[in-house]
């Protein structure tokens, strides 16, 4: 006869097959040893408990997955214990085989119901063991594979949420970098400038800037890189930087002379020109752009299209008007002239250049804001100061969309001639 453990010693001893770990809970000496045995005679290496209680104090200390559980036992009975093992423990699956001499389709009923996971009858067929043993180890075979599986996921998870932290982060340095090339609302030479900028993301590839090219003239430029997020911000980032005035031996603004000490404004639908012969290397990408030139001291307003929505001209007493025609976008074909157009302003005449993310911003119904909508709007706003105005735009665009994000990128450039004493 097999040596019984000590009941008050019952500790898991370290399985040889598959590493199943296996407690046998059963009360009655003979049918604990039978059980017992046949485990160790295909290689496992159970451990026991002589009923109902002392099988839930092992079950609270050790890592079994699979039990034998007696239906009748004292202290706490196969059902009772099967119930706290499926309400307490979490984190790893046990299954239970609930050992029975009961045979009535009510009472396995039973059984099963209260998380059993199989039944086996009792006076236990060892081949009837092996078959109801090989079932519980694939489910804890299983069990086992998803959760090695859900640890790597976790890991993967932690690796991702680690490395979308740092590219958000980089994107956020990003966009505060790029916000900070575009325009304050300023004044210059007596020419008003202010501006709207709501990007789709956290960096974006429309850019826009205003800037002083002689002591009565001023530039302007708003322009629009295709596609979105990093490459497209890249591209608009080093526009920003070629077009300045200076240095002058390098902008396509200006026209260097006497050796690069002075300069002279070069046309912008030359300069723009001059843009399109340089960026023909840049893959499927190109851009779209108004740029143009004010000249305080004449009034005068000349422009250069570029594939770009039109400027909106709103003038004293009449309705706007939208100016040019398209154009061809830049970056695509090398040799491409660029029409010059030719305006005259009066002092408090207001000129609007946008992106197409104003344009094509769709409400819930997928309709499109439009140019003639957002050329009624600043015409119904034009008594507003420029920044006012500006503010109404913003909040009708977000009201427009029903959101605060934008499916592109909504950038607005607007300039006021004023007097030049206001400069």
């Amino acid at each position: 006869m097999a040596t019984i453990p000590n009941p008050a010693a019952i500790r898991h001893q370290p399985g040889t097959k598959a590493n199943t770990r296996i407690l046998v809970a059963e009360d009655d000496p003979m049918q604990r040893i039978v059980l017992v045995e046949l485990l160790k005679r295909h290689g496992y290496q159970p451990a026991w408990a002589p009923d109902g209680a002392a099988a839930w104090e092992a079950l609270s200390t050790n890592d079994y997955n699979i039990v034998f559980a007696d239906w009748m036992m004292p202290k706490l009975n196969g059902l009772e214990l099967i119930r706290k093992i499926r309400t307490h423990i979490s984190g790893r699956y046990i299954y239970v085989i609930l050992c029975t001499s009961r045979s009535s389709r009510a009472d396995l009923i039973e059984g099963l119901k209260s998380g059993a996971d199989d039944y086996i009858e009792k006076p236990i067929h060892e081949d009837e063991l092996l078959v109801r043993l090989a079932a519980g180890e694939r489910v804890i075979s299983l069990e086992r594979r998803l959760e090695e599986d859900n640890q790597k996921l976790m890991k993967s998870n932690r690796s991702l949420t680690q490395a979308y932290q740092i590219i958000r982060e980089d994107l956020e340095a990003a966009a505060r970098m790029q916000k900070s090339l575009l325009p304050l609302p300023s004044t210059l030479h007596g020419i008003h400038c202010n501006s709207l900028f709501l990007p789709a993301s956290g960096v974006a590839g429309d850019i826009f800037n205003f800037f002083g090219l002689s002591k009565t003239a001023v530039g302007f430029y708003l322009l629009d890189v295709s596609g979105h997020g990093i490459p497209a911000a890249m591209l608009s980032v080093t526009l920003s930087k070629m077009l300045t005035p200076r240095p002058a031996q390098s902008s396509p603004l200006v026209l260097s002379s006497f050796g690069g000490t002075a300069y002279t404004i070069r046309p912008p639908n030359e300069a723009v020109a001059e843009l399109n012969r340089r960026f023909q290397d840049q893959g499927d990408m190109y851009f779209t752009m108004i740029y143009g030139v004010l000249d305080q001291d004449s009034h005068s307003l000349r422009l250069a299209q570029a594939g770009h929505p039109s400027p909106i001209l709103l003038r004293e007493g009449k309705s706007p008007e939208a100016l040019g025609t398209g154009g061809f976008p830049v970056g695509v074909l090398p040799e491409v002239s660029y029409d010059l157009l030719e305006y005259q302003m009066e002092i408090g005449d207001r000129l609007f250049l946008c992106s197409d993310g104003i344009l094509e911003c769709a409400n819930r119904s997928g309709e499109q804001f439009g140019q003639t909508r957002l050329m009624n709007f600043l015409d119904e706003h034009r008594r507003s100061s420029l920044d006012q105005q500006l503010k109404a735009l913003e909040s009708a665009m977000h009201q427009w969309g029903g959101s605060e994000d934008f499916a592109d990128d909504v950038s607005l450039l607007a300039l006021e001639l004023g007097s030049p004493l206001a400069s």
